[in-house]
C-alpha cells in the first residue's frame, strides 16, 4: 500500500497517517501481550520507517501522540458506559466485545506496551510517477 501511495502521489507531495506500534525495548511476553491487544499491524517486525523508506519516501517524521491517544480511548470507553443502554439495543454482545478489547488496550498503553504515532513522509521531488509506475524527470512545473 505504500509503494502504491509513493506512485500517486505528485513529487514533493507529502503523506500523513497515524499508526500503532509496539514500545521499544519489550520482553518476549510483553510483546505478545501487545500483539494480542493491537491493531494487526503491531505485529510487523519491521518499523514504519523502514518501510516507507523501502516504498522511496524521504523525510519520514514520527511524532509520539500516545498520550492524547489515551486520553482519546478512555473518552471514548466513558461515552460508550454512559450510552450503554441505548448502544446494546443494537447489539449488546458487540458492545461489550469493543468495550473490554478497548479496555485491555488502554491498559497496554498505560502499561507502555503500545505507542501511536504521527507519521510524516514526502515524496522525492526528483522523479515523478508516469505510466504503469515507471519514474521519470519531471518536466518544468511539475516540481
Amino acid at each position: 500500500m505504500l509503494r502504491a501511495c509513493h506512485r500517486l502521489l505528485r513529487a514533493g507531495g507529502r503523506t500523513a497517517f497515524f499508526t500503532i506500534s509496539l514500545a521499544p525495548g519489550l520482553d518476549p511476553a510483553a510483546r505478545r501481550r501487545a500483539v494480542r491487544v493491537g491493531p494487526p499491524s503491531v505485529g510487523s517486525r519491521r518499523e514504519v520507517a523502514l518501510l516507507l523508506a523501502a516504498a522511496g519516501f524521504t523525510e519520514v517524521a514520527l511524532t509520539d501522540v500516545t498520550g492524547d491517544y489515551l486520553v482519546t480511548v478512555r473518552a471514548w470507553l466513558r461515552a460508550r458506559d454512559r450510552h450503554r443502554h441505548d448502544l446494546a439495543l443494537l447489539d449488546a454482545a458487540r458492545l461489550e466485545e469493543q468495550q473490554h478489547d478497548m479496555a485491555e488496550a488502554a491498559a497496554a498503553i498505560e502499561a507502555g506496551l503500545l505507542r501511536r504515532s504521527l507519521v510524516l513522509a514526502r515524496r522525492s521531488a526528483g522523479l515523478v510517477a508516469g505510466p504503469a509506475g515507471q519514474h521519470t524527470e519531471p518536466t518544468p512545473g511539475e516540481e
